[in-house]
């Protein structure tokens, strides 16, 4: 794949007057797409406004790590880089610790959403702490939509969430909010995004969410809804989600 920058940064550096994004991207076994995801955010986002762009890599056994590695000559990449799998998770968390934004600007690697819905939820901002983008026509097998479907309505119905899509990975946060939240989300493996929304929605952080496009994996397919997993993973999910409620409801 042959990278051309079409344009540098305009801006270089931070006033007081001004607001940085931290963009963080996790990335596992993603060879063949993080190269052109990346610099797709880059230019979309890091050509008008300041940013840092945070890959939080997960132990990779294909050549996602040279990729990074030669793509960080050519623009400014904060590289998180594991010889052994952590999960999604760690993998994330870790990425969160080392962003220094004043927001974190949180989407997949996987090339499913696209860049520009970033100024849907930077729109936002102002008047929320976290703002979730809800898929659009979601673009994902039959049986995650239906497992996905089930899962939100029990969100809802157990904590009264005003989003229909918690779980999402395309999500703006204020930078309090990660400091409040994120080291009390440990229960929903699975759903980590879900247990992160509902933990700040009941501290009392403004959340909302705005439509954004979804498409299919520019290649390949999850590497965590495999069908032999589908059961494991229901009953850790609805585990989890009953811990999360009790735990909840006492505070």
């Amino acid at each position: 794949m042959t990278v051309t920058l079409l344009e540098k940064p305009k801006v270089s550096g931070k006033s007081k007057a001004e607001t940085t994004i931290s963009l963080l991207l996790p990335a596992h076994n993603e060879e063949d797409t993080i190269e052109k995801t990346i610099i797709d955010f880059y230019q979309e986002i890091g050509t008008k406004i300041p940013i840092e762009i945070v890959i939080s890599e997960d132990g990779s056994t294909d050549r996602t790590k040279e990729v990074l590695l030669g793509l960080s000559k050519k623009i400014p990449l904060t590289l998180i880089l594991g010889q052994e799998r952590k999960g999604y998770m760690r993998g994330v968390k870790d990425g969160l610790l080392k962003a220094t934004g004043d927001y974190v600007f949180f989407s997949d690697s996987d090339g499913q959403h696209i860049p520009s819905d970033f100024w849907k939820l930077y729109q936002q901002r102002n008047s929320y702490d976290l703002v979730v983008g809800r898929k659009i026509k979601r673009q994902d097998p039959a049986h995650r939509i239906v497992i996905s479907t089930v899962f939100h309505l029990l969100v809802k119905i157990f904590f009264g969430m005003p989003v229909r899509d918690p779980d999402t990975a395309y999500r703006l946060i204020r930078r309090r909010v990660l400091d409040e939240v994120m080291d009390d989300t440990v229960l929903l493996k699975y759903s980590f995004w879900t247990e992160f929304t509902v933990r700040a929605f009941k501290k009392g952080f403004k959340v909302t969410e705005v439509p954004v496009v979804h498409k299919r994996r520019l290649k390949g397919d999850t590497r965590l809804y495999k069908s032999s997993k589908l059961f494991s993973i229901i009953v850790s999910q609805m585990l989890g989600l009953f811990k999360l409620w009790r735990i909840l409801r006492k505070s």
